[in-house]
């Protein structure tokens, strides 16, 4: 298993930050998501508990499951399906107010569970996950400054 987390300052409230990163409709407007569709509203808010969501870029195919909704503080979530498969313990996104914004920390724990060569896989696929995170983070940044 491998963890990776992401931190940024984005210069917005707390509740704007979190109401962005929670509402997959936004992933549509980062870059590299080509499709995201929630299968499935939440138990008592659309994108909160008992969501699911599907999340495709050329890369991976990912459907997740929301376990956790506390706004404007933190979200968890956990994979239920993906392509390449993995094995995922869970992911978080958490927001918290700082002068200037909220700082944002975004974790998951994966790994790639491919029959042989496991742990190099992963290890490739950390930077990539990484990438993604801030790639999430800059365009919400950018769309909330605009707000």
């Amino acid at each position: 298993m491998r963890t990776v987390d992401v931190e940024r300052t984005i210069a917005a409230p707390p509740a704007d930050v979190f109401d962005w990163l929670t509402d997959v409709a936004n992933y549509q407007r980062v870059p590299f998501v080509r499709r995201v569709t929630l299968v499935r509203p939440g138990n008592t808010a659309g994108n909160g508990v008992g969501a699911v969501r599907l999340v495709v870029t050329p890369l991976m195919r990912l459907t997740q499951e929301i376990t956790e909704y506390d706004p404007p503080r933190l979200m968890r979530y956990r994979g239920l399906k993906s392509v390449p498969r993995l094995r995922h313990q869970e992911g978080s996104i958490s927001c918290d107010p700082v002068g200037g914004g909220t700082l944002v920390r975004w974790s998951t724990t994966f790994e790639i569970a491919a029959p042989v060569l496991a742990p190099m896989w992963t290890f490739l696929a950390a930077p990539v996950v990484s990438l993604s995170f801030d790639m999430v983070l800059r365009t919400a940044a950018r769309e909330l400054r605009g707000a």
